[in-house]
């Protein structure tokens, strides 16, 4: 089961989608762990928020069960 999702997110590994842990509410996907993955904070996609620009391209980890929900359900 695991392998499968780790095989699922390396197939959007470089693409963006909604991220609750993100000060822009979108991150993509950097690297794909079996424990944590790696996401990069892009730019927000409706909010007129300037403020939360200043963390446009830093880098957090989440669970790799967490973020394989992001992108599949």
């Amino acid at each position: 089961m695991v392998d499968m999702r780790l095989n699922e997110l390396l197939d959007v590994l470089g693409r963006d989608c909604s991220c609750n842990a993100s000060p822009t509410l979108r991150a993509k996907l950097i690297r794909v762990g079996k424990i944590y993955c790696t996401l990069e904070i892009t730019p927000r996609e409706y909010s007129k928020d300037e403020s939360q620009d200043i963390f446009i391209g830093k880098r957090f980890k989440i669970p790799t069960q967490h973020t394989h929900n992001m992108y599949f359900y």
